[in-house]
């Protein structure tokens, strides 16, 4: 699988794991913003994605086409949700994991090496196979 597909691949996967991060940083919240998590999830990943692959397929510097989704990603979510620093102190962590976190999964377990194309992690077939 590749081009398209495969990137709505990573954006689903991405939106799943982004929406947990979400979820379990606000968790202590009662009730919690749902709607609120939802659409960050969609602007946050969708539009940082697609922002991304856009910027980074016009051969843009690597600083451009992650900058914008980093600051979506770091500076958004505690603006709109009003994090408290205790939710600020366990989502930051988080939110800097969750993108490696999929390249190294993709990367390994499919080989699928375009998440992060800054840094290449082998698949468990080329060392094992």
């Amino acid at each position: 699988m590749h081009g398209m597909n495969q990137f709505l691949v990573y954006m689903v996967a991405a939106m799943i794991v982004y929406y947990s991060v979400l979820t379990f940083t606000i968790r202590n919240r009662s009730p919690r913003p749902f709607i609120k998590i939802l659409l960050l999830t969609i602007l946050v990943t969708a539009g940082g994605m697609i922002f991304a692959r856009i910027t980074y397929s016009r051969s843009l510097p690597w600083w451009i086409f992650y900058s914008i989704p980093a600051i979506l990603t770091y500076l958004i979510p505690p603006l709109i949700l009003r994090m408290s620093w205790r939710e600020i102190l366990r989502y930051t962590p988080l939110a800097i994991l969750m993108a490696p976190a999929i390249h190294i999964f993709f990367s390994f377990f499919i080989g699928w090496h375009e998440y992060m194309p800054l840094f290449y992690i082998p698949s468990w077939r080329q060392l094992f196979g």
